[in-house]
């Protein structure tokens, strides 16, 4: 009886001492983020957020709610796997059902899914996979990881080539003060049986710690873009990008950050589309040569537990109408950005959206993790060829600990005239306050207004946005534009 007694007890004991770490491991296993948000917001623009200035006598201002939740898992079966999944409900746009959704005079809304779940009765189908991706460490290779499906990239100059999720693959090496990373993405897909139609991105990043606060970064990115190849002369579509950044600290604490990329390349189309709806076909820079620069410079100090900064930013351009310059066979001296391009140009409908102008908060008050692009005054039109000179200056300052206002201003050229001789873009003034209620839970509330200049006044290159402008946009005397937005949001995990 005892040796039975023993027995029972001693396997008890062993199965208890094995519950411990397995149980440890078990909330190890799924590692859960995200956010939930709910935001209201008040704009004038012809097309959502990322719409041009509305012209005069249009409905000015439109006002709506939505709300998005995002969460993130992650599943670590042993210390060098890791299967990361990122899902998002919304946004859903309160009372509306599917999409696309646009009021009377072609404004366009936020993009929803079909049966979002907006109108009554709460039900949609409205589930977004934003990342799923493998994870795996190489034990024998210290540094050396593999990742690969769908995952989130964006350049290392402040996200103004190109950014967004995609299907890709990437081998990246950390040691001490080196990294590196290869990336490859598959923008487009065509026949599965042949890639003369496929569409390729291919980057190479490299970042080497000089000291302990500085470190220069030099990055080559290559867009093997054959889907677009020219079939009536046989050149090949392609971008080519090489850059430098270099970070560091000035005067103790102040941050420093200068880059440069140039860009060449040709057969360009971007967001234009060869085919599109009636027939109807978009000519791009085909037949062209490309060839651009953009330069960037970034400050910020602090100044005890507030912060100031300000930005300088050049993008190379051309003098002219975009409707001109396409199809003219030339060699156009513009850098070619594609990130304010990305969804028309890689998205299921090449012809139906397009990039534009986005106000200074709307980065922001989305807590939005993208570069200038995101957060600085009207980013780089992506209906134009006229490049860019942006000055801009930030600054934040803490009334208490869980209390801050933010308010940036910025002057907006084009850094050469278009068809018109016009170059002045802009001026923006932005502010919002944050008020952080609990740990993890914060409000925002805030806006911008801009004071619209002679560049937008009757450019046709307005109405390329969404070639072939599906939702009317017109060109004109343009009104100014503002913003006004108030979000809730609780971040867990």
């Amino acid at each position: 009886m005892q040796r039975f007694l023993f027995g029972v007890w001693s396997v008890l004991l062993t199965l208890g001492c094995l519950a411990l770490p397995v149980a440890a491991q078990s909330e190890r296993i799924f590692l859960v983020g995200g956010n939930y948000r709910l935001q209201t917001t008040l704009h004038n623009m012809q097309d959502g957020f990322f719409g041009a200035p509305p012209v005069s006598g249009a409905n000015e201002s439109e006002a709506f709610i939505d709300t998005r939740l995002r969460l993130y898992f992650d599943f670590r079966p042993n210390p060098f796997v890791l299967i990361n999944y990122k899902m998002e409900v919304g946004d859903i746009t309160f009372g509306a059902e599917n999409p696309p959704i646009s009021d009377a005079d072609g404004r366009r809304l936020p993009n929803v899914g079909r049966g979002s779940g907006g109108a009554p009765g709460s039900d949609g189908v409205n589930v977004e996979t934003k990342n799923a991706y493998i994870d795996v460490q190489a034990p024998w290779v210290p540094g050396l990881s593999f990742r690969g499906g769908i995952i989130g990239w964006g350049d290392q100059f402040d996200w103004t080539i190109l950014a967004t999720d995609f299907t890709g693959l990437q081998l990246t090496y950390q040691r001490q003060a080196l990294w590196t990373q290869f990336t490859f993405l598959k923008l487009f897909e065509g026949s599965i049986r042949t890639n003369a139609d496929d569409s390729n991105w291919y980057a190479l990043d490299t970042r080497v710690g000089l000291s302990s606060k500085t470190a220069l970064t030099g990055s080559l990115y290559v867009w093997d873009d054959n889907d677009n190849d020219n079939p009536r002369t046989g050149r090949d579509a392609y971008q080519l990008y090489a850059g430098l950044k270099f970070n560091t600290v000035i005067f103790e604490k102040g941050l420093l950050e200068i880059f440069g990329v140039y860009n060449v390349g040709q057969e360009f189309l971007g967001q234009n589309a060869r085919f599109g709806p009636n027939g109807i076909v978009r000519r791009g820079l085909a037949g062209s040569t490309n060839h651009g620069f953009m330069a960037n410079v970034h400050v910020d100090y602090p100044i005890g537990k507030h912060w100031v900064g300000a930005t300088v930013q050049y993008i190379s351009g051309e003098r002219g109408s975009r409707l001109a310059l396409d199809g003219s066979g030339r060699n156009i001296g513009t850098f070619l950005g594609l990130f304010n391009s990305q969804y028309s140009g890689f998205g299921g409908s090449r012809y139906t959206e397009g990039g534009g102008l986005e106000l200074i908060t709307l980065g922001q008050l989305n807590d939005s993790t993208a570069g200038l692009n995101n957060v600085s005054v009207s980013p780089y039109f992506g209906g134009g060829y006229n490049g860019r000179l942006l000055a801009m200056a930030r600054a934040k300052f803490y009334a208490t600990p869980v209390l801050f206002v933010y308010v940036a201003g910025g002057l907006d050229r084009a850094a050469r005239p278009n068809a018109n001789g016009d170059s002045s873009r802009g001026v923006e003034l932005s502010s919002y306050l944050h008020w952080d209620i609990f740990p993890k839970l914060w409000f925002r509330v805030g806006g911008a207004y801009m004071l619209t200049m002679d560049w937008w006044k009757n450019n046709s290159d307005v109405q390329i946005q969404g070639f072939p402008n599906p939702l009317g946009l017109r060109t004109g005397s343009p009104d100014n534009i503002f913003q006004l937005m108030m979000r809730l949001q609780y971040n867990f995990g």
